[in-house]
């Protein structure tokens, strides 16, 4: 499934949320840098397993070679922020990250051509929002950057909006669930195959196992897209949702 990097500066909350959110054990602490390494947990979501790894703060003088590659290669980077702090933090960062040709991927249009660079999908978390007595702070701070950025406040310590936060990364991760209907059987909703939005009858076949690329005779689809149990070709393409049945 997808990988997840959590990055923000010193004492934003970055560990605190993979606690809260995977089976994680990070070090939490109210002192900065308590995070020297990369961590990873596990967040599930809709039977669905995405890896969240919590990094090291991300500060000009203490950036490893290491922890931009993690970003590069990054489904989706979450930046933990605090409202009060965000307009500079979110300058000091971008410095840092352009520096090291990367770029939140809603930007692409304003770079310079012939430049090399990686451009990754970036979600902004507004962490520390524990209730509506920050709701003032958080509007002026959605005026200030004029919605040019996709800003989404939550808290680890009350679990505010941490449910919507999973679903939204969900959403940005941009894949779908199928399931696997066994010829005769009934399909087991406990465990999807997660693909690519977009993916086909021949691509899920491929997941469930390598012989079925080469041997599949038919496939029947269960879905919205089409009537249920209707018969598909390999080039079908798969919904969210779809339930599959391959016979070789």
């Amino acid at each position: 499934m997808g990988q997840v990097v959590i990055i923000g500066p010193p004492n934003v909350g970055k560990s605190a949320l993979l606690a809260t959110l995977t089976n994680a054990t990070p070090e939490v602490a109210d002192y900065p840098f308590s995070t020297w390494t990369p961590t990873p947990g596990m967040m599930e979501m809709q039977n669905v397993q995405i890896q969240l790894i919590d990094t090291p703060p991300l500060k000009e003088g203490f950036v490893e070679p290491e922890m931009l590659n993690l970003i590069r290669r990054a489904d989706l980077v979450c930046w933990s922020l605090i409202s009060r702090d965000l307009p500079p933090e979110l300058e000091d960062t971008i410095t840092i990250l352009d520096a090291n040709r990367i770029v939140p991927r809603h930007l692409k249009d304003r770079q310079e051509e012939g430049r090399r660079l990686t451009f990754v999908p970036l979600l902004v978390l507004v962490n520390k929002y524990d209730d509506e007595r920050y709701a003032d702070d958080f509007e002026v701070l959605w005026e200030l950057l004029e919605g040019e950025w996709t800003l989404l406040p939550v808290s680890a310590v009350t679990g505010r909006n941490l449910e919507h936060m999973k679903r939204v990364v969900f959403e940005q991760l941009d894949v779908i669930r199928v399931y696997a209907k066994p010829p005769g059987r009934e399909p087991d909703f406990s465990t999807p195959f997660v693909l690519k939005t977009g993916s086909t009858v021949e691509e899920f076949a491929g997941k469930v196992h390598r012989d079925f690329i080469k041997n599949l005779k038919s496939a029947r689809v269960w879905g919205s897209a089409i009537h249920d149990g209707q018969m598909v070709g390999r080039d079908h393409v798969l919904h969210d949702g779809d339930v599959v049945e391959l016979r070789i």
